[in-house]
Parts: C-alpha cells; structure tokens; sequence
C-alpha cells in the first residue's frame, strides 16, 4: 500500500534537494533556497519507510533471520553506492565525505538492530546522539573540518571514523536520530495497527513541543541572547542542539497532518489535483535515481569545463553561473525527469530502486 503524505514529502524532499544543489554547486548561493529542510525529510522517511518493508515483510511470515540478511543487504548496497557516488560523480578525493547515501547505508544497520529492541532503548539512543552531539563536536574540533566552509579529512583511520560518527556531512551523531524517529513514530503517525487515535495524538503533541521549543530558542538568539551559550544557532552544518530535535519535531508535524487529510480514510484532500499525486508517486517512487542523475547532469558538465580550460576540474565550481541562471537549469531538470520518468515506467528501466530490490530481496 502506498501513502500518498509519504509520496508528496519525499517528492518536496528531493525537489528541495535539486533546486538547493544546483545553485550552491553553480552559483554559489544558498539565498533564497530552502536549505536544511530536504535531507531531514529524506532521513526520517527512511525509518518510516523500513517500518512499513518491516510490517509486509512480517504478515507474509518471513523469518526473522531473512529480514536481517536483506535488511544488511539493503545497508551494504547503500553504502557501496554512496562510496561510488562520492567518488565517481564527485571526485575521487570525496570518497570520504559521509554523504546522505552512505548516511543511509549506515541507517539500516542501525534500524536491523532497533527493531529488535524495545521502543523504550530506541528513544534513549535517539536522546543520546541529540545531546551527546555538541560534546563530540567540541571534542573533536569540528570547525578544523571545515574551515573552507565544506567538509575535508585526512585519509587516516581515527579522521575517517571521526568522519563518518562526528564531523561529516551526515555522521551517525545526531543524524541518527531521524531515521530511529520515523521508525518509532510510523505506527502511530500511520495509524498501522488500526485505529490508535491516542498514540497518533501523543506523537503530534511530542512534534509540537519540539518544534515550539525550537523556534522559541531560535527567537531567543535571535533577539540578541548574549550569555546564553547553551542556545545553539539553527546550524545544518553542524547539526546543532536547536536545529535537529527542531526538524524532528517539525517533520512528525508534518507526516501526521498529511496523513490525517490526505490518507486518513472518508477525508482525503479532494483539491490536490489527482497529477499532482502522480507526479509526486513518481518522484517519491525513484528518489535515489534523481538523487544520482541530478548530480552527474550538472556536476560532471562543470568537472570537464573546467579541466578542459585550466587543467582543474573544481576551477568553476560554485561560480559558474548567477542565481537565476542556476535556478531555471533546477526547474527545467525536473521538467524534463518527469518526462523520462514516464518513459522509465512504460518501457520499465532499470533504476537504482529496481537494482537494490533485486540485489537485496
């Protein structure tokens, strides 16, 4: 069964991801884009995601065994297609930067192992990678990493784990937690167990008090908060102590009000218009390819301009072009992928999704 408030998020979420991509890789502008609100969208569906793979999986009686072997299998091929990513659509030296790709491979050794734990363990572990996060980033000297304003490290053993726990684009701490969250909350949030409307509501509360706090802390800073150290900046890069449990709160908001007025059964949302869930089925249907074809359309045109004019494929990287320029590139991208996607499923290509079903099932 599909959920169309499942479909219509993750389509925003890689739709944000394209529009912000294009223009911080071709214009070097993150103005006016919607930045830090795709990848926590992205992360958390994951979770709720595998809990819905996880309950077919189990009302068809599959082994408990099998489940962890294609769960494990699902986190290897993530993994390896991450690596592949970095390296071939980026550059070989950013093999190593923890992207959302490798993040995600990583997310499901982390979801085979909590659900076999109690719900109660998983929300400590989700508590834990919040707070513990600012303390590893100090401990570790987070901004060393990034003082050209994007990630670096050494390819050594203790900066490659430091890498992928702390201090890349999307290490374990606090990342995690959104993954861990949407697997705890999809029952609820999706009502999978029936009708629960008292869990559906507790979870609902949880996201709004973690969204209130949020912006009342962003608010405080913001008019000046002088001497209060402990209210940390809406940062993505480092994923502060306002901006993650922020997002969390934010997107269960958002999954259990689309659920309620799109899925929940007699109501349904009659005024979107019955393209406009197709297009976002189809978007949502193959994210991780969009994911991948956004970046080689417009990165690897930027690699070979470059190298071919001054022998450095980053010479014109981030200023190549204007904002509005990069911006109408994003909307004809998207244009034109919904187009082939349409291709995609009438001659049934292979896709990334198709591969990684039949590697991993």
């Amino acid at each position: 069964m599909r959920y169309r408030s499942i479909d219509l998020m993750r389509s925003y979420a890689i739709v944000v991801m394209v529009f912000v991509h294009f223009l911080e890789n071709l214009a070097g502008s993150r103005d006016w884009s919607p930045d830090g609100f795709g990848a926590p969208i992205f992360t958390f569906l994951t979770g709720v995601s595998y809990r819905l793979w996880l309950v077919s999986r189990e009302r068809r009686g599959t082994r408990t065994d099998q489940i962890s072997r294609e769960t494990i299998r699902r986190g290897l091929f993530l993994l390896g297609l991450g690596f592949l990513f970095n390296g071939l659509v980026w550059l070989p030296e950013d093999l190593f930067t923890w992207d959302v790709l490798t993040f995600l491979g990583i997310a499901m050794f982390a979801l085979s192992v909590a659900r076999l734990m109690p719900a109660g363990v998983v929300m400590m572990v989700i508590g834990f990678a919040v707070c513990l996060s600012p303390v590893m980033q100090r401990t570790v000297d987070y901004p060393a990493y990034w003082s050209q304003g994007y990630f670096e490290t050494e390819q050594t053993l203790s900066e490659l784990l430091t890498g992928v726990l702390v201090t890349g684009y999307f290490p374990v701490f606090p990342w995690i937690a959104l993954p861990l969250t949407g697997f705890l909350a999809a029952p609820a949030l999706l009502r999978l167990d029936g009708n629960q409307p008292r869990a559906f509501r507790h979870w609902m509360a949880v996201g709004g008090v973690l969204a209130t706090v949020a912006m009342l802390l962003v608010l405080v800073k913001w008019m000046g908060g002088t001497g209060s150290g402990w209210i940390a900046a809406w940062t993505m890069y480092p994923a502060s102590v306002t901006y993650l449990p922020g997002v969390v709160g934010m997107v269960i908001l958002l999954q259990g009000g689309l659920y309620y007025w799109i899925d929940n059964p007699g109501r349904g949302a009659k005024w979107i218009p019955e393209a406009v869930y197709r297009r976002a089925e189809r978007f949502s249907r193959y994210s991780l390819t969009i994911y991948i074809v956004h970046h080689i359309v417009h990165l690897w045109p930027l690699w070979i301009y470059g190298y071919s004019l001054a022998g450095d494929p980053t010479l014109y990287w981030g200023k190549v072009l204007s904002w509005w320029p990069s911006f109408f590139l994003a909307l004809g991208f998207l244009v034109i992928c919904d187009r082939w996607l349409g291709w995609v499923d009438r001659c049934r290509f292979r896709t990334v999704e198709s591969l990684m079903r039949w590697l991993c099932e």
